[in-house]
């Protein structure tokens, strides 16, 4: 990593895990591979150091679980088995070593995104944590449908897959084809049946009727799910968060004076509050669609690995 970057990455995990660790995994501080930083930064096993504040960020939240739920010492083991139930520790260190090349520009902005995203979080900024999630969101928006259709050597599978993202909704809006690639990506999977709760967990009721009716607003079309509880609970269909997220962003960092209703700021005691309601649910969403394009990188390159052998 450039000496000009703003993050330095430290090792979280004690000796006995490291030593059931392959090397390759182990966070060194300097020429580690972006993916996986960004792998163990989601996962809740690293920490980072803020070069200009001189602040350490211990990230020990696992965004590739709902509840948030770390491995501990135990990530060797557990981590690998999101890939794949018999996948192993060993088989990620050799995806890691054969990825690390490619897309690194691609894969260094998303890694730098979401370190500022967890480091205002651990300030209390979260609005301008928000900002960082978007923008992680607007990065992936067009080169995870390409990455995930790239890792495989059937030409008429991937042309199929294209093509199908392509005949989506012409009016979809804005990351249009990225909320596409959602909806194909997890159509024959239970998790595109699914939903992803937002609690509204504050001091007054009143002030938690508020947010919800504001949350309430940005939900358009189908997006609500049959689990909403007001004012408890925000229930989104898991493949229109995206559009959630967007939305949240439209009417809050964009004021618009005609069309849809804005955040009104001054109907908001902390507009931290607020995001701090939304933002890791949201970013939960983003890992667990950026793992499964990263599983599917993965399994691919064994199976072509398998076959070649």
């Amino acid at each position: 990593m450039s000496a000009k970057y703003p993050f330095k990455y430290c090792e979280t995990l004690g000796t006995p895990a490291l030593r059931r660790l392959p090397e390759r995994l182990h966070i060194k501080g300097a020429g580690d591979p972006e993916l996986l930083l960004i792998v163990r930064l989601l996962s809740g096993a690293a920490r980072f150091d803020h070069i200009k504040s001189d602040k350490t960020i211990k990230q020990n939240e696992n965004y590739f679980s709902e509840d948030l739920k770390g491995y501990g010492q135990r990530w060797d083991a557990k981590f690998p088995k999101l890939v794949a139930e018999k996948y192993t520790s060993k088989l990620f260190s050799e995806f890691i070593e054969s990825a690390r090349f490619q897309n690194k520009s691609f894969y260094k902005n998303i890694l730098a995104e979401l370190s500022y995203y967890f480091y205002y979080q651990a300030k209390g900024g979260h609005a301008t944590a928000f900002v960082f999630l978007y923008r992680a969101l607007e990065h992936i928006s067009y080169a995870f449908p390409l990455i995930y259709a790239s890792k495989t050597d059937d030409f008429s599978k991937t042309f199929r897959f294209l093509q199908e993202l392509m005949s989506g909704d012409k009016k979809s809006g804005e990351l249009g084809f990225f909320k596409s690639f959602i909806k194909t990506v997890y159509k024959d999977d239970p998790i595109f049946e699914s939903s992803v709760d937002f609690p509204i967990t504050l001091e007054t009721e009143s002030e938690q009727k508020k947010i919800f009716n504001i949350l309430r607003e940005l939900c358009k079309g189908n997006m609500i799910a049959d689990a909403t509880e007001k004012p408890r609970i925000i229930s989104i269909h898991y493949v229109e968060i995206g559009s959630f997220i967007i939305e949240l962003r439209n009417r809050f960092f964009h004021y618009m004076n005609g069309g849809a209703k804005n955040i009104e700021t001054s109907n908001i005691l902390d507009v931290d509050i607020l995001f701090s309601l939304v933002n890791k649910k949201c970013l939960y969403w983003l890992s667990t669609v950026f793992l499964a394009v990263f599983s599917h990188a993965a399994l691919d390159f064994e199976t072509i690995r398998t076959r070649i052998a």
